[in-house]
């Protein structure tokens, strides 16, 4: 149903623009609720519709494959909760005075456009006008980042705009460089920026031009998915932006930026095969890994930490696309679903930590589990599972990953499980030194409306990571048969 296309991808647009006509916080919950429902429900209906072997389609502009409606299924799912969740923490922060109902209603404004410009990115099947709307979210997002206007905040937010223009800027060589391959096959047209125009006549492209494309896309997209060494403006971002954004960054924007550079390795692959892409996406992937496990130990501030956590996954997806084979190419997939949902239920842990104890110093949090059972216990889990550790979700990722890896490259595989080794290791010291022991100070209560709305998404948040890990449902097997299809595998889900 074309439809139901149209609804995911304008609703955040409406209730944006709506947000700013509330006129009472009542009135904003009730449009959020609504909204995050509607999205849920429109999501739905387009990843059953293309699991079941369709393509989604509204006139020449809108298309939803495989890879858009996996997309969809992070964003609608993570996106909705991040709303209800977003609710609950701005809903305090007005309370207590630090947020004035207008700028209360601009967060929300920013926000859906922010979701807005990542769904139409996801499902516009035109290259120039998926840069367009990443773009597009890039300037919701760093007014985002700034939002609290801290000396702090407002750095993150112009560092990330610096480096986020920079990194899109090239991207757009890229881009063009793929249109000046595709109009000499198709013609000066809207068909030579399509996609799946140009799936279909990618043998005949170029080689040379879209190997240099394929460096730009990568350098640029890559810059906005932390991908190192291009990674310097997300610890910041992630640390200094209000808890809301940043779920959405580590959850959402990642991975959206991963897709964009999927959707060029997917092309170029076709054109030149893997073996020049996949050796470049493992050496970045094992950097970003390399990277992230050092400073993940030094880290003082449990923000940053995460977003350290962030470059990580990051990397470990990039190893499993650059390994290739359908355990590599699977794997990948399975990781960016599974990171998407166990990040945000870290950030939406460390967001309660922050509004009741005012601070992010991982020193002065002790305790966590017995003053904040919900809170402690939550961030607990989730970096069990960002550790890779069973029944989630990342173990079956990362194991799949390794496994390719060790029957292609064993010298790689070896390295790659060192790595993950120290990440483990760093990252759950310093979430155990916050979650045991004695409670060393008094916390801050919040209203029990506050903690409705925050528990509500952190409980479902919880229970997706944990259901994903063990199950698989029919629609989602079909989905990722569909999908490792586009990378030129056939993966077989026991």
């Amino acid at each position: 149903m074309e439809l139901s296309l149209i609804v995911l991808i304008a609703t955040p647009l409406v209730a944006g623009l709506l947000s700013l006509g509330t006129r009472t916080r009542r009135s904003m919950e009730w449009l959020q609720g609504t909204h995050a429902a509607v999205l849920l429900a429109a999501m739905v209906v387009v990843v059953m519709q293309v699991a079941a072997g369709s393509i989604v389609t509204v006139g020449i502009l809108l298309r939803a494959d495989a890879l858009s409606a996996f997309l969809d299924l992070m964003l609608a799912f993570v996106g909705g909760t991040c709303l209800l969740y977003a609710l609950g923490y701005m809903g305090e922060e007005v309370t207590r005075g630090h947020v004035l109902h207008r700028r209360y209603k601009q967060f929300f404004c920013l926000f859906n456009l922010y979701l807005f410009a990542m769904l139409l990115a996801a499902n516009v099947d035109n290259i120039a006008l998926m840069w367009i709307a990443i773009e597009g979210s890039t300037l919701s997002a760093a007014l985002l980042i700034g939002f609290e206007k801290t000396k702090a905040a407002l750095e993150a937010g112009w560092k990330y705009i610096i480096l986020s223009f920079v990194g899109i800027a090239l991207a757009l060589f890229g881009t063009v460089l793929v249109y000046y391959a595709s109009e000499h096959v198709l013609g000066v047209s809207m068909e030579a920026l399509s996609w799946e125009e140009l799936y279909r006549v990618a043998a005949g492209l170029n080689p040379t031009a879209l190997k240099l494309a394929f460096v730009f896309v990568l350098i640029g997209y890559g810059t906005k998915a932390g991908v190192a060494p291009m990674h310097t403006w997300l610890p910041d971002a992630h640390g200094e932006a209000p808890t809301p954004v940043s779920a959405m960054l580590s959850g959402l924007m990642l991975n959206l930026a991963l897709y964009a550079v999927l959707r060029f390795k997917s092309l170029v692959d076709r054109t030149v095969g893997e073996d020049f892409t996949g050796p470049i996406l493992l050496v970045l992937g094992l950097l970003s890994v390399a990277i992230a496990a050092i400073f993940l130990l030094v880290q003082r501030d449990y923000k940053r930490l995460f977003a350290y956590s962030s470059i990580e996954h990051v990397g470990i997806t990039l190893v499993g696309f650059g390994i290739g084979g359908p355990m590599g190419v699977f794997g990948g997939l399975f990781h960016m679903l599974n990171h998407a949902l166990a990040k945000s239920t870290a950030f939406y842990a460390a967001g309660m930590v922050v509004l009741r104890c005012g601070h992010k110093a991982i020193e002065r949090v002790t305790g966590l589990v017995r003053q904040m059972p919900l809170a402690g216990g939550s961030m607990v889990l989730a970096a069990l599972a960002l550790a890779g550790m069973p029944p989630f979700g990342l173990f079956v990722s990362e194991v799949l990953i390794a496994t390719e890896t060790y029957g292609q490259r064993q010298g790689v595989a070896f390295a790659f499980l060192g790595l993950l080794a120290v990440a483990f290791a760093t990252l759950l010291y310093q979430v155990f030194r916050m979650a045991l022991g004695e409670p060393t100070a008094e916390v801050i209560p919040v209203t029990d409306w506050t903690r409705r709305f925050t528990t509500s998404a952190l409980v479902i948040n919880l229970a997706a990571m944990g259901y994903a890990g063990t199950h698989m449902p029919e629609v989602l097997r079909d989905l990722f048969l569909l999908m490792t299809g586009l990378f030129g595998v056939a993966a077989e889900i026991p």
